[in-house]
């Protein structure tokens, strides 16, 4: 029996927020679940822009696009995603958290499976 996508989506959420040293009480809670969902999803809708014109099997190109991003962390790719999660945290949590979150988000992204990138392609509707 095949879970709804929208619980795969916490999964995944909960998933880079396990994959840090960050306090549990304030990480773990429904809050900041729904804050790293969201950062996921604003994540997701930056690449399906930078996608749009390619007229291949979108999974294999979301699954590639992440993992090459995600395995060269470049300046770029940092800042804009340090940007998304700007308007998620408040200025405290940012400047305390924002580098292990980025750090937790690209490991996640190195290591995505196939199910995970057609969970979130269902979440965009792409």
């Amino acid at each position: 029996m095949k879970s709804e996508p929208n619980q795969k989506l916490k999964n995944i959420a909960t998933d880079i927020l396990s994959n840090q040293e960050l306090p549990e009480d304030k990480f773990g809670s429904v809050i900041m679940i729904l804050m790293m969902v969201s950062i996921i999803i604003t994540t997701m809708r930056v690449l399906q822009e930078c996608n749009k014109n390619k007229k291949v099997d979108k999974v294999l190109l979301y699954r590639q696009h992440i993992q090459e991003v995600c395995s060269h962390r470049g300046w770029f790719a940092r800042m804009r995603l340090r940007k998304i999660m700007r308007r998620e945290l408040t200025p405290e949590d940012y400047k305390q958290y924002a580098s292990s979150l980025t750090q937790a988000i690209f490991e996640k992204g190195e290591h995505i499976t196939e199910e995970e990138v057609k969970t979130l392609l269902e979440v965009i509707d792409v």
